[in-house]
């Protein structure tokens, strides 16, 4: 027979061996349970990081020229789908009902009401031509983000946030003001342009309502 010091120590040990494998059991156990009840947080985002990625949109607004040809206000709706792809369609007394212009790489067509489309290699090009003031699209690309379009450009100024306030740039000189948070980014809700056109000073003011992305 054992002694009954080696009995006793035999059990003490048995008991805390027991007491040690119950705790490892729960702690994985509860860790399971941890794990099965946590939410997957998604890793990618559709929405672009940077206004500069933003490429694609809806965005509603009102555009008003004074030109020596035309002086007036149309609602716009422009719809874009990456760089040289959109879609412009302006309605009201400016539009002479509607217009809609329509870009891609092969160029850019108007259309005016049931008249037949009338087609050029720009938009500033074939507004000018057809509604009698330029309508510089491929720049407006990038101004109505508060962007500078690539190439040359003239004065730039930011505010203290580094929004862009005004800009010189092919043979425009814009204005941005009232910059609000539209989703994830922050863009200027009023632009004001003017250039000196063949047939005079052209002056266009954009006024954006709502963005879709």
């Amino acid at each position: 027979m054992y002694p009954i010091t080696e009995v006793s120590s035999a059990r003490t040990y048995y008991f805390l061996l027991v007491a040690a494998l119950t705790l490892l059991f729960s702690a994985c156990a509860s860790q399971k349970t941890r794990e099965q009840h946590t939410p997957e947080v998604p890793r990618d985002t559709a929405a672009p990081e940077t206004v500069a990625q933003l490429k694609q949109w809806t965005m509603k607004g009102k555009l008003g020229v004074r030109s020596p040809k035309d002086n007036g206000s149309a609602n716009l709706v422009w719809t874009q789908n990456g760089v040289q792809n959109y879609r412009i369609h302006l309605s009201g007394p400016l539009g002479a009902g509607t217009t809609v212009i329509t870009g891609s790489a092969g160029g850019v067509s108007l259309m005016r009401g049931n008249e037949p489309p009338v087609v050029a290699r720009n938009a500033s090009q074939l507004t000018a031509q057809t509604l009698g003031w330029p309508l510089p699209a491929a720049e407006m690309f990038y101004w109505v983000r508060g962007l500078p379009a690539p190439g040359a450009k003239g004065a730039e100024r930011h505010n203290a946030q580094g929004q862009l306030q005004s800009l010189q740039q092919s043979g425009w000189l814009l204005r941005f003001s009232d910059y609000r948070q539209n989703g994830p980014y922050r863009l200027p809700t009023r632009i004001k342009a003017q250039t000196n056109a063949s047939t005079g000073p052209v002056q266009v003011t954009l006024v954006i309502k709502a963005w879709e992305f």
